[in-house]
């Protein structure tokens, strides 16, 4: 289980892979080698920050907060709304313009490829600058003949982490998924008393699943209960668990089956809710 405050969360940074600079928290992160490893990161573009057509083998949640995001040119995921970016899928050239706060989830899709974790990025990038450079979100070095090859930034950290060719999975969606949870009703839930839901969507043979609950001032919900890990995030309100308050743009996370925990709504409160593919 993990709960965090925003405001004790640590910053990510595993060096630049992208050109632009960001002011990313840390919230959640999974377990390194399972094939629904995660991270959740609550990030600010403080510059420009720009990265080429790019495609990856795992699966992203977008939740822009404040400003929208052009993930291909001339495209944009308005603040508010809830983006799935599904594995295989291109998107791209992509823009954040300074200000532009987001909430970056990341985690193995359905095709079983998982997600790599924060050290191994770390690691792989250091020994990717010792022989080349990344420059505009790609990676450039010389062959022994003095060849000049270029490679998408995450996919040679990939390679050069797992040491074989990234085979990215056939994408089940053609593209990206944009969702507007304003034209959602809310369905009130049959067992918890001021507690409410808005599941925007269900994608792929494996069940990943998102979407918002809604609790009213001093209402319960059991969380952490899925048969695969879970994690939340606390787009309005404040709520409280294990007699600890969390405020706005905290997070929380489970693994399979490791609930029941009770959150309470300490504000009227919304929660942005993530259920990971079952393996």
């Amino acid at each position: 289980m993990q709960l965090v405050d925003v405001s004790e969360a640590p910053n990510y940074d595993v060096g630049k892979i992208r050109d632009g600079e960001l002011d990313s928290k840390h919230l959640l992160h999974g377990v390194d080698g399972s094939p629904n490893n995660y991270r959740v990161a609550l990030t600010t573009a403080t510059t420009p920050w720009p990265a080429p057509r790019h495609r990856h083998n795992f699966d992203q949640i977008r939740f822009p907060i404040n400003g929208a995001f052009e993930y291909t040119k001339g495209t944009t995921l308005p603040a508010g709304w809830v983006g799935y970016f599904p594995e295989g899928a291109y998107y791209g050239p992509q823009l954040r313009q300074p200000g532009l706060q987001m909430l970056v989830i990341q985690f193995g899709g359905a095709g079983g490829c998982g997600y790599l974790g924060e050290e191994e990025l770390r690691e792989a990038r250091g020994a990717l600058t010792a022989r080349g450079a990344f420059v505009e979100g790609v990676f450039s070095w010389l062959d022994e003949k003095g060849k000049k090859h270029n490679k998408d930034g995450f996919e040679a950290c990939w390679e050069e982490s797992m040491g074989r060719k990234l085979e990215y999975p056939a994408p089940r969606y053609d593209g990206q998924i944009k969702m507007n949870p304003a034209n959602f009703e809310w369905i009130e839930d049959a067992t918890y008393q001021g507690v409410a839901h808005k599941w925007l969507g269900t994608f792929t043979e494996r069940n990943i699943r998102m979407g918002f609950s809604r609790l009213s001032i001093g209402a319960n919900l059991a969380v952490g209960d899925h048969d695969a890990p879970e994690f939340l995030f606390l787009a309005k309100g404040s709520v409280a668990i294990n007699d600890k308050r969390y405020g706005l743009h905290s997070a929380f996370g489970f693994e399979a089956n490791e609930g029941p925990i009770i959150v309470e709504g300490f504000e009227n409160s919304e929660l942005l809710r993530v259920q990971l593919p079952r393996f």
